[in-house]
């Protein structure tokens, strides 16, 4: 087994328990021992570095294996429970039958229309008419079926495009991984060329070149991807809760801040559940950091700090191992989540917190935030399931 490491590095398993840290050109440390337990922990000892996923991640690009970040989990709730669990709360067994065989009637454009060069004339031109057609004398389907559909429907998007947010913020983050790597095969030789020139010179120098804003990017995108996918988690939250099921309406629900979740009062979702929402919210240490992250990389220059990237040889920084390394830091934060700012700046890395460990925390909180919200969500509903009279 191989994996990514920080700082640019590689941890490879060489026999049971046997490992050696390895750089992108190839150099290895010696070899040592370790339970699989104890990896991280000795690691950081020899080398101040830290696993972080497997290297084969992408070596299936079409087919990527999620398993260290526990994707599993995450399909679990949003591929086929919650809107299954809510369809059932909704209708009882007859009824779902009912449901399934009339529901093959139903427009396509209902759900692909937004997805292709239709436009929205088109899809609501649809619409029109086949409303007209559910209030005809006789129809076996009727506007209540619709709604049903519209609103199953709607979850269900809303739950793909969770998936597909956190799906691009590890394919972001594999990215990032990639660059770091990238920086030290296009940067290591400049090391020992300015040593040659002064030999006081450090054996770390800044590289600043494409792969250094290829990580910035990279990061931007993975924290706003995050960072969307807690405000659709809101706005799932928020269309449920305002079904009404003694009249079921398709009642459309504006963009949510994940915040705002706060404000709800129970309706279709129990005030306990909303409750315990909010309580994962509230014990959240990566999230607020996390969500101020994202404003700052929008509205101030802090996106331009990850573009600094120190590539370094056997220094201090790895613990004078002979490897190639690069280094990029997150950075010091408060508490509350809000950066170490001062006279105007808010880009402090005293804390030297790499940014790959930092960034993978990030993933795994938000993760695990959909996990137990899908969870308590998803339980609920099926508290909810309609038996037939």
């Amino acid at each position: 087994m191989k994996y990514f490491a920080s700082k640019g590095l590689f941890i490879r398993e060489v026999s049971n328990n046997t490992y050696v840290i390895e750089d992108v050109l190839g150099n290895s440390s010696s070899h040592f021992t370790s339970s699989e337990e104890d990896l991280d922990s000795t690691t950081s000892s020899l080398a101040n570095i830290k696993r972080l996923i497997k290297a084969s991640t992408f070596t299936d690009f079409e087919s990527p294996d999620f398993s260290d970040f526990g994707w599993n989990k995450l399909e679990r709730y949003y591929i086929t429970q919650i809107d299954n669990s809510l369809l059932d709360s909704l209708l009882n067994s007859e009824e779902k039958n009912r449901y399934h065989r009339i529901s093959v009637t139903f427009p396509i454009g209902y759900i692909d229309t937004s997805y292709t060069d239709a436009s929205k004339e088109t899809l609501e031109f649809m619409h029109n008419n086949f409303l007209k057609q559910c209030n005809t004398e006789n129809s076996i389907v009727v506007e209540e079926d619709l709604n049903i559909f519209l609103v199953i429907n709607q979850v269900s998007r809303i739950c793909n495009d969770i998936m597909s947010l956190m799906q691009r913020s590890i394919t972001y983050y594999v990215g990032l991984l990639d660059s770091q790597r990238n920086c030290i095969i296009k940067s290591h030789k400049l090391i020992h060329q300015f040593g040659e020139i002064d030999e006081f010179s450090t054996a770390e120098i800044i590289y600043r070149g494409s792969d250094s804003y290829s990580i910035a990017s990279a990061v931007t995108s993975l924290v706003i991807s995050l960072c969307s996918s807690l405000d659709l988690s809101a706005k799932l939250i928020h269309f449920i809760n305002n079904i009404n099921s003694s009249k079921i309406e398709y009642k459309k629900v504006w963009d949510k801040q994940y915040h705002e979740v706060k404000k709800l009062k129970p309706n279709f979702i129990s005030g306990q559940v909303l409750d315990n929402i909010v309580q994962l919210q509230n014990t959240s240490n990566q999230i607020p950091e996390l969500t101020q992250f994202r404003n700052d990389l929008i509205h101030s220059s802090s996106a331009i700090e990850l573009e600094r990237i120190y590539v370094g040889f056997e220094t201090e920084e790895i613990k004078k191992l002979p490897l190639y390394y690069s280094a990029q830091y997150a950075r010091d934060t408060v508490d509350s989540g809000q950066p170490v700012r001062f006279l105007g700046r808010n880009y402090f890395t005293k804390e030297k917190v790499d940014i790959e460990i930092k960034a993978l925390e990030w993933i795994q909180s938000v993760l695990d935030y959909h996990v137990k919200v899908g969870d308590h969500t998803n339980s609920y509903l099926k508290s909810l399931k309609k038996h037939s009279v």
